[in-house]
């Protein structure tokens, strides 16, 4: 099996995407694990931490860390020009985020997103990867440890070449866009007139097939022109905060800037609380909504 990839998990440091603080990789030369690595890196947006509660990462790690320029050129060293396989669009979004905020090119790096194969090859109750490494038969891992999410994701690219004899991973991608089916549908509705979600989208779209909760106003759109625009990419609208929850968009305030004694919504508390308990669920800000929607 000729697979050659690097598969990379990114944590942040809070809800902006370019807060990078961590980032794993485990690289994988004709089908075999040869490199797997972590490090922590100095988020481009500061010492802002409000993440920890996911993956223990606090000031106090980074300190001394390597920063984000440091960190693209030990990527370019370490991937030798082969695709990035992430679990989820999250990760070209970090890398994308923290580029801007620096000011710095793109390295070029070809992103390939694991879940969407994932969600074509097999169908589940859930997607969450602890879910996804137990129906392969994968052993435990450290969640949200950047270097372990790298390796579970690695894992299952390797198991699904496996069971749908890929000969290398552009061959996997090819499998799994022929196997495009319908998302199973299975939004919180409580309301009648909540918009479907379109099943003609794009698979390779990063809304597609997530279930997507608002939280408080946003500026550019209503309510319910938002929950249409992400129907029309293929994501399910959700009118609250569940344990299908997958993304929850934050209206209202920049996080960055809240004031003392403000506190954050219910649903962003509770999506905050299922993520502390393992869940794959992203809270972002009106500005990460709107770059999504754009691409």
């Amino acid at each position: 099996m000729s697979l050659d990839f690097t598969a990379i998990d990114f944590e942040t440091a809070n809800f902006d995407r370019g807060s990078v603080c961590a980032v794993g990789i485990t690289k994988v030369v004709g089908g075999q694990i040869v490199v797997n690595e972590s490090w922590f890196v100095m988020p481009p947006t500061g010492l802002d931490f409000t993440n920890t509660y996911i993956h223990g990462i606090g000031p106090q790690h980074v300190v001394d860390a390597p920063s984000w320029s440091w960190t693209l050129d030990r990527l370019d060293t370490l991937i030798e020009g082969t695709p990035l396989v992430a679990y989820s669009p999250f990760d070209k979004g970090v890398y994308n985020a923290a580029n801007k905020i620096i000011g710095l090119p793109d390295r070029g790096f070809v992103f390939l997103d694991a879940l969407s194969v994932v969600r074509q090859h097999v169908e589940l109750d859930g997607y969450r990867l602890p879910r996804v490494m137990k129906h392969f038969g994968l052993s435990d891992f450290n969640h949200h440890e950047a270097g372990a999410d790298s390796l579970a994701c690695a894992q299952i690219a390797l198991a699904i070449a496996t069971e749908t004899s890929a000969a290398n991973i552009q061959e996997l991608w090819r499998k799994a866009a022929e196997r495009k089916r319908a998302p199973r549908i299975r939004p919180y509705q409580k309301k009648a007139d909540l918009p479907g979600a379109n099943i003609e989208a794009d698979p390779g779209h990063p809304l597609f097939g997530e279930v997507v909760c608002f939280s408080g106003d946003l500026d550019s759109h209503t309510r319910s022109e938002a929950q249409k625009v992400v129907a029309g990419f293929g994501a399910s609208v959700s009118g609250n905060v569940t344990k299908k929850t997958s993304l929850v968009v934050m209206g209202g305030f920049d996080p960055r800037t809240l004031k003392e004694g403000a506190s954050l919504s219910s649903k962003v508390e509770r999506a905050m609380d299922l993520a502390t308990n393992g869940q794959r669920i992203e809270v972002v800000t009106e500005q990460t909504f709107l770059e999504l929607i754009q691409l």
